[in-house]
């Protein structure tokens, strides 16, 4: 069985015969077409080499982008000019390349909005609270007759519950209310609990 032998020119001509056909990054090519694959980077130095020998801009070919600390920042500044919510679960969600290279390239995503000149505290979805903001925000909730059970602040005051579980209780939302001066016993009857 012959060897197939590659000269640059059979590999530009495979390449622009899949452009717009197929996908052109190094994973796919790698794996759908080893042989052309390997000759590509022997012939051209590296497959991003041989996409720009046929005239192909590489960058907008490849599968993941490089990100540079200015690329990071660029792409949040364009995000907060469009109006894009820039809160961490959010970019998570919808940005995670960005995300993750913010994270590499800054440390975390607050360091990197700030960096790019915007305000963290404006695009925070959870606003940090004092003990004293917290114990108000309870008992305004137990002196209009709402629920303190933990289930009812589970599902309802989820925030509110686990800030004030870190910060008053030291992890246990019974302790939290005690801090707050509420002593009432919230636990259900067991009567209750199966119902």
């Amino acid at each position: 069985m012959f060897k197939q032998i590659w000269f640059p020119e059979m590999v530009q001509h495979h390449i622009m015969s899949r452009h717009g056909k197929e996908d052109l990054n190094s994973r796919y090519y790698s794996t759908t077409y080893p042989d052309v694959y390997a000759a590509a980077e022997r012939t051209f130095g590296s497959w991003g080499e041989a996409i720009e020998s046929c005239g192909l801009d590489y960058s907008l070919i490849k599968k993941y982008k490089t990100w540079t600390r200015q690329s990071v920042l660029d792409e949040i500044r364009r995000l907060a000019k469009a109006g894009e919510p820039l809160f961490s679960q959010h970019a998570q969600d919808h940005h995670k390349p960005l995300y993750m290279a913010a994270i590499r390239r800054f440390g975390n995503w607050s360091k990197a909005l700030q960096s790019a000149g915007v305000d963290y505290k404006s695009v925070r979805l959870r606003r940090s609270m004092t003990k004293a903001e917290i114990k108000n925000e309870v008992l305004a909730l137990f002196r209009s007759g709402e629920s303190l059970s933990y289930m009812h602040m589970r599902k309802n005051y989820l925030y509110l519950q686990a800030v004030a579980m870190k910060k008053l209780g030291d992890g246990s939302w019974a302790r939290a209310r005690r801090e707050c001066g509420i002593l009432t016993n919230y636990r259900l009857q067991r009567e209750k609990r199966s119902e």
